[in-house]
Order: C-alpha cells, then sequence, then structure tokens
C-alpha cells in the first residue's frame, strides 16, 4: 500500500513537470514565473495567454503562453514577443467576429419587459 502511494505520488509529480515547459520555473503555491523560456513559440500552437506583473510573489515582468504542450515565460520587451501578441490578438479579434455570425441573438440589445 505505501509503496503504491509513493509511485502514484511520484507519477503525478512527474506529470505536472512536463506541463511546466523547459527552462520555466514557477512557483507551486503562485503561477509566477521566475525566469525567460528560451527558443521559439509558433504563434499556431498558443492557446492563451496572461500576463504577470512584478510583485510580492513575482520578481518579474513575464507573458505566460500556454501552449499545446507547454507553458512558456516570455519577456514583454522584446520585439518577438510583441509581434507574436499582436499576431495572437489579431486572430483573437477575427475569432470574435466568426462567431458574432454563428451567434446573432447574442448581439442584439434587451428589451425590457413593461407592465
Amino acid at each position: 500500500m505505501f509503496l503504491q502511494t509513493v509511485s502514484i505520488l511520484f507519477l503525478w509529480a512527474v506529470l505536472f513537470g512536463c506541463l511546466e515547459g523547459k527552462g520555466v520555473q514557477m512557483q507551486r503555491d503562485v503561477q509566477c514565473c521566475m525566469q525567460y523560456s528560451h527558443g521559439k513559440v509558433r504563434t499556431k500552437d498558443v492557446l492563451r495567454y496572461e500576463r504577470q506583473t512584478e510583485g510580492p510573489d513575482c520578481s518579474i515582468r513575464a507573458i505566460i503562453l500556454y501552449t499545446k504542450k507547454a507553458v512558456k515565460c516570455a519577456d514583454p520587451r522584446d520585439r518577438k514577443v510583441k509581434r507574436l501578441l499582436r499576431k495572437l490578438n489579431q486572430r483573437m479579434g477575427a475569432k470574435a467576429r466568426r462567431t458574432m455570425w454563428l451567434h446573432p441573438h447574442m448581439n442584439l440589445p434587451v428589451m425590457s419587459e413593461t407592465k
């Protein structure tokens, strides 16, 4: 029983570590980047991103990129990162416009009921 518990915890730790990505140090209790990742990230691989600000828990400003395979931390001052964010925002804007046509009733004004 003890050996099974230890092996399950070990597997969980290995799987959780794989999700973080190579070169990324993230604190376990607070989701925050401690250093920047190296390597290229393709726009089509990014599922979403978040902006990290400096604070008591996080020592650097960063863009946290959630890709299909890993989580990467990028320097927001880097010109390649700025270009990537611009492309991602354009893609999200185009996706929102496509969704608007799929759900036209969501864009109609709400009529109030009068009694």
